[in-house]
């Protein structure tokens, strides 16, 4: 049975969230609407992937609607290939109507993704948890929890956050946040 202790990364990722709360309220108060000419409707429209206009926007609305509360969603931004979301794990409103949204995905990964009260994403990643399998310099295979083995390669530019000196060896506890370009942010050790 594996336990993990929720440590610095998710103390680190509260203290993230309310930093980016504050600033964006501080910066919201800032900045003052541009009055539009009489007579024009702003258009918005939004482009898929492939390059073609999925809507446009032209009764001066921005707001997007936030999707119901466990729903299934269909964004696979960040999502490595091959990687489906099993399930909505929790989605809540944190503060000053910004929402947070947790999904458990196939490899055994979280999606956090926390969005503003326009809809807009303020943040998105994806944590990972695992036991350490073995060690070859900075290349590490890990058992995920919730999910199979995986073999990442740690860049050389992180700081591994260990705080009770364990080293990559087997049998510690690793976790490590990943951007939605697949790119290592963060790794933690833990006893």
């Amino acid at each position: 049975m594996m336990i993990f202790k929720k440590g610095n990364i998710h103390r680190r990722g509260q203290v993230s969230l309310l930093l980016l709360i504050c600033m964006s309220t501080v910066l919201s108060g800032c900045s003052k609407p541009q009055p539009e000419p009489q007579g024009t409707t702003p258009s918005v429209e939004s482009t898929s992937p492939t390059g073609t206009n999925k809507e446009s926007n032209t009764n001066n609305t921005t707001k997007q609607p936030n999707p119901p509360s466990g729903s299934t969603v269909s964004d696979t931004e960040g999502i490595p290939s091959g990687v489906t979301i099993k399930k909505v794990i929790k989605d809540v409103e944190v503060k000053n109507n910004y929402r947070k949204k947790v999904e458990l995905l196939s490899d055994g990964g979280k999606r956090i993704t926390i969005t503003d009260p326009n809809g807009g994403v303020v943040m998105k990643h994806i944590e990972y948890e695992g036991v350490i399998l073995s060690v070859n310099g900075k290349k590490v295979d890990v058992q995920v929890e919730h999910g199979g083995k995986q073999t990442l390669t740690i860049p050389n530019e992180i700081v591994i956050e260990d705080d009770e000196n364990l080293g990559l060896v087997k049998g510690v506890e690793i976790e490590w946040d990943v951007d939605t370009e697949g790119k290592i942010q963060s790794v933690e050790l833990e006893d």
